[in-house]
């Protein structure tokens, strides 16, 4: 096991198993330092600042995930995420959609995504559109993770439209 796997498996044990946020940072900085073009820490990184607040630094995490690997959907649909947190909507929405519309590996999460968005704005075209095109999905992929999150993104929705009457 090379320095850098053994330095990610105790980040990660960190993250996961401890809950310790600043180890995390500093074992994630040390595996960069030694191989900058390793994209775990870099996620690993991400995540941790994202969980703390730290929208922006998190953000520089991502955009360098996709410099080194510009296909990385996965780093996509987290800066999507900081977009919706840090209240860029509509460079949120852009994320997802192209997720989306490409049929990436990660358009399931970027359809929930896009739908709690919605939800939250309380968008109910835009719901509803969206809506439409993830029961479209799951009729021809059969999707699993769709069809669980949905039932509870729907009763959601169900909620929120009585609570306004």
């Amino acid at each position: 096991m090379s320095e850098i796997d053994k330095i990610m498996e105790e980040a990660e044990h960190a993250y996961f198993r401890e809950d310790d946020i600043e180890k995390v940072l500093k074992l994630t900085e040390k595996a960069i330092e030694i191989e900058p073009t390793d994209i775990r820490p870099w996620d690993l990184m991400g995540v941790a600042l994202f969980e703390t607040g730290h929208n922006d630094e998190s953000m520089i995490c991502y955009d360098k995930i996709l410099s080194l690997d510009p296909e990385n959907n996965d780093a996509k649909l987290k800066k999507g995420q900081v977009y919706t947190e840090i209240g860029k909507y509509d460079d949120a929405i852009a994320i997802f959609d192209e997720l989306i519309e490409n049929r990436t590996d990660r358009k399931d999460e970027a359809i929930i995504a896009k739908l709690t968005l919605y939800l939250e704005q309380e968008n109910e075209e835009a719901y509803q559109e969206t809506m439409e095109l993830c029961k479209q999905i799951i009729a021809e992929e059969d999707s699993k993770y769709l069809k669980d999150e949905i039932g509870f993104i729907e009763s959601v929705h169900s909620i929120m439209e009585s609570n306004k009457k």
